[in-house]
């Protein structure tokens, strides 16, 4: 796949807030204020609660899968190219391994899958198995289907799971309930799950809608950047983002913006700001000339290896330390403990810095972590 320095990037700046970006910003604003932020401030670093304001912490999962899509047109513009009369053969393999791969990854990180004990194992519980089933969605719409068919899907889809939603009964309950345990998506997860449900307001599989339309919406984009036309790009980017956000106030009206279960509203309003970003990088590091696409390359170094950073930071042991923690704690805690108050800030920074130094060893050495 031919590498997109606003793609790449945009991806290294979710995965580096993950990874300890947004943890060490957090401990920079404590230290500076002398242990206190604005709660307004503070609130951004959490995940709202059920039913509360989407915060800047809600915007990792969906821009995880958004830039999934942004960067399909590209892989199967590849696979198109190489494949020959049948490449679809090829790619429905490609696909269908890796969405098992990503699934069987969700369950080691969230999953409980390394304990072994099915009684405390949850099929569906992670990120990556959202990504998994709207790739899966989206990959069938590309194989098949031009820009159109790809628009017409993801209005589909959204439209699909709101009327879905607002409209179908279930277990005794009339439609367009949407309380965190009586909706007829959790609903669905109980149903199908049973046991193997994590017990959290999270919804996986009718939700499976939402997945596919926000990856949609970043294939949507990613062939509009392919098609290279600069600012222009940018500018049409800028209008769908701006649209979306306006529906996403419009629909908020009739439908909540959830995005335990994302609704059709959080899928358009985290849609929106992701097309938002996606422009803004396109601007900073595709239009700007040769010397702003070197800036992305520190954001691109996470961005190349985004799932290896995300098993390093998010598996973790039986002492509830990630795996990068017991790397690095060793390292620096030493150094750490001689900044007094300013400690767990050093050691945040000092662990995500010599993150940074793998990763950008393995980026010069072109090795990537990828299913």
């Amino acid at each position: 796949m031919n590498r997109v320095t606003s793609i790449d990037a945009l991806r290294g700046f979710d995965m580096l807030m993950l990874c300890g970006g947004a943890a060490t910003l957090r401990l920079l604003l404590l230290w500076s204020g002398d242990g206190a932020m604005p709660e307004a401030v503070a609130e951004q670093f959490e995940h709202a609660a059920y039913g509360g304001d989407f915060t800047c912490w809600d915007m990792v999962m969906p821009l995880f899968i958004f830039i999934t899509g942004a960067s399909m047109p590209f892989a199967f513009g590849k696979y198109r190219e190489k494949g020959g009369e049948h490449w679809r053969w090829g790619t429905a393999w490609r696909v269908l391994r890796r969405v098992v791969l990503l699934f069987v990854l969700g369950m080691l990180v969230q999953g409980n899958l390394a304990g072994a004990h099915a009684e405390h194992m949850s099929l569906f519980c992670n990120t990556l198995q959202a990504i998994a089933e709207g790739y899966l969605i989206a990959a069938a719409v590309l194989m098949f289907c031009g820009l159109r068919g790809q628009i017409i899907t993801c209005l589909g889809c959204m439209a699909a799971y709101w009327a879905l939603l607002r409209f179908v009964p279930f277990g005794g309950h009339a439609g367009g309930v949407f309380e965190p345990d009586c909706n007829l998506a959790i609903y669905i997860d109980h149903l199908l799950q049973g046991r193997w449900q994590d017990g959290t307001p999270y919804s996986w599989i009718l939700t499976a809608l939402s997945f596919g339309a926000l990856t949609l919406m970043g294939s949507i984009c990613g062939q509009l950047i392919r098609q290279r036309q600069g600012l222009r790009t940018a500018g049409i980017l800028c209008g769908i983002g701006a649209a979306a956000i306006a529906a996403a106030l419009l629909l908020e009206y009739d439908t909540p913006l959830i995005k335990h279960i994302y609704t059709t509203t959080a899928v358009l309003w985290s849609g929106g700001w992701c097309i938002m970003l996606l422009a803004l990088f396109h601007v900073l590091f595709d239009c700007s000339g040769s010397a702003m696409s070197k800036a992305a390359m520190p954001l691109q170094v996470f961005g190349c290896n985004a799932l290896l950073a995300y098993l390093l930071t998010e598996i973790h042991g039986p002492h509830g330390h990630n795996i990068w923690w017991g790397v690095a704690h060793p390292l620096v805690y030493g150094l750490a403990g001689r900044a007094q108050e300013a400690a767990p800030l050093v050691h945040a920074a000092l662990s995500l810095l010599l993150l940074w130094l793998v990763l950008l060893f393995l980026y010069r050495n072109k090795t990537f972590l990828r299913v």
